[in-house]
């Protein structure tokens, strides 16, 4: 599929490949959503994809995104629309899938945005002192959590509030990683809104 989807070198140049699945490959192996990948290939599809010649011809500079909790409180209800007897995804699981991007950036050494640990720093979770078997915010065994509700708006896809959380991770770790590709420090390709003698000098080279 990728050489479908990816141009070639010479049509167009790629400076950035942020690789952002998970949140439905974390579906449960028997849900009859049929979105599950076993863990193992998903790994395997995520190096495939990092490695895939067509990437490697741009060179580009890779970002893995780690997907969000999931808010099983939100979800279970459009399960339930769907005519499922049972939730589709869990908080437990979809953790397991975040880490294991956390280790393949670590493997290949690449950076990652982790966004389920930026969405649990909301929830005041305390990751540290969490451990196998302990129950998470978004689980259904556990109560209503408000940072999440804020956060997502069926448990899943994000509120303006999540994608403003996931753009400054991605901004912040551009800055750390490649400082001199900050927006502000890379050339316009148009003129400034505002910058009314630029316009008319671009329209008139027209």
């Amino acid at each position: 599929m990728l050489p479908n989807i990816i141009p070639s070198p010479e049509e167009a140049k790629i400076r950035f490949l942020t690789v952002f699945f998970g949140a439905n490959d974390a579906s449960l192996p028997n849900a009859p959503n049929k979105q599950h990948i076993p863990l193992e290939e998903y790994k395997a599809n995520l190096e495939k994809i990092i490695t895939h010649p067509q990437i490697v011809a741009h060179n580009p500079r890779i970002i893995l995104i780690a997907p969000p909790p999931v808010n099983e409180h939100l979800w279970w209800p459009r399960d339930q629309e769907s005519g499922y007897a049972s939730v589709t995804r869990t908080a437990a699981t979809t953790k397991v899938y975040a880490d294991a991007v956390v280790e393949i950036g670590a493997k290949l050494d690449l950076p990652v945005v982790n966004l389920w640990k930026a969405f649990m720093a909301k929830t005041n979770f305390q990751i540290d002192a969490w451990k196998v078997g302990d129950l998470l915010p978004g689980s259904l065994e556990s109560t209503q959590n408000d940072a999440l509700v804020e956060l997502m708006y069926d448990g899943l896809h994000f509120h303006p509030a999540g994608y403003e959380i996931m753009y400054n991770e991605l901004t912040k770790l551009i800055a750390e990683r490649w400082p001199d590709q900050e927006a502000e420090k890379l050339p316009m390709v148009l003129p400034a809104w505002n910058d009314a003698a630029a316009w008319e000098a671009q329209s008139a080279s027209h």
